[in-house]
């Protein structure tokens, strides 16, 4: 409802925040009475959200439960779309060492904070994500590819393969999701033909409505590879809705590999630095970097219910600046 409304209004997407924090406030203040037994509506303790639906709009006693149920249902539906909201105009918006970036709530798809997020950049190994996505649909994950001299041979030597080795492909994943290893991604395309993998990927691209990104290698080495904030949002949200599993592996701390012609196993730690650790709160993201694009980090956090969506391109400090944006969400904006 109230997001019809908003539509029907023509806002800014800064307008809309600062119409549904003005709004919150005068539910809140017309809540502010007092109930009929004289005890104040309500409590500082309280969220706005649980003080509208337990105490304002409490259901009528002489209602059939079932009636209650839907009526309390229909009122936190309400409040829910309201949240999160910028509680907090006295916190400036942070300025960031970035050539792009953002961050959403990828529940309302509200968006919180935006730069740049229309200027194409060179993705690196972002591109990564989509060669996962073509490997899943496309490749088959238990196919069995050989890793060649000519794989060993591309730049980087993250993963240690070794030419003659041979993996499910779904293990070749792991290694370019959790090291961004670019021979195991080389594996992948010979097995599947590379000229075919890349176009695959456009394919994919378009079919996403990815219409400012370009694929032209399956790695990202290529600055020719580029996108925008925009565009790799509706990949995250893809792989978020259908490949999930995909986020899963980059936000654990390490995978386990096995190669089949040495029937030996082995480890693979997770660069990532948000991974593995203290930070229980990260839901998965992507590394990139390369010398034309510097530093990029795709990052996915699940905070007090919501999944939050932050992309920062062309940085020195990916994590720190992806750090930075993330505080200042938490203390500009109300989850409940």
């Amino acid at each position: 409802m109230l997001n019809q409304i908003l539509q029907n209004l023509n806002l800014k997407e800064e307008d809309k925040l600062k119409f549904l924090f003005v709004s919150l406030m005068a539910v809140l203040a017309f809540m502010g009475r007092h109930n009929e037994g004289g005890e104040p509506a309500l409590r500082a303790s309280a969220s706005p959200l649980q003080v509208a639906v337990t105490e304002h709009f409490s259901p009528r006693a002489d209602l059939p439960e079932p009636a209650r149920n839907s009526q309390t249902a229909a009122v936190t539906a309400q409040f829910q779309e309201l949240l999160p909201y910028r509680h907090n105009w006295d916190v400036n918006e942070p300025v960031l060492r970035a050539k792009a970036a953002m961050a959403r709530s990828l529940n309302n798809n509200l968006a919180m904070y935006q730069f740049n997020s229309d200027v194409r950049w060179p993705l690196a190994s972002l591109t990564k994500l989509m060669t996962a996505v073509v490997a899943v649909e496309d490749v088959g994950l238990e196919k069995v590819a050989s890793v060649s001299e000519t794989a060993v041979a591309t730049e980087g030597i993250a993963g240690a393969f070794q030419a003659g080795e041979s993996y499910v492909v779904g293990d070749l994943v792991k290694a370019m999701l959790l090291v961004s290893s670019n021979d195991a991604v080389m594996a992948i395309a010979e097995f599947y033909g590379t000229e075919n993998l890349v176009q695959r990927m456009q394919m994919k691209a378009r079919e996403l409505g990815m219409s400012q990104t370009t694929f032209v290698d399956p790695t990202g080495i290529s600055f020719l590879n580029q996108g925008t904030i925009a565009d790799l949002e509706k990949l995250v949200r893809y792989i978020d809705e259908r490949h999930s599993n995909l986020f899963a592996i980059t936000a654990s701390k390490e995978g386990m590999l096995f190669e089949k012609t040495k029937r030996i196993e082995r480890k693979l730690l997770n660069i990532n630095a948000f991974a593995g650790g203290s930070r229980t709160d990260f839901a998965g993201g992507k590394t990139g970097f390369t010398n034309e694009a510097n530093g990029n980090l795709i990052s996915l956090f699940n905070y007090r219910g919501y999944k939050l969506l932050f992309i920062v391109l062309g940085t020195d400090d990916r994590f720190g600046q992806t750090d930075l944006l993330y505080n200042w969400v938490k203390e500009a904006f109300a989850f409940n």
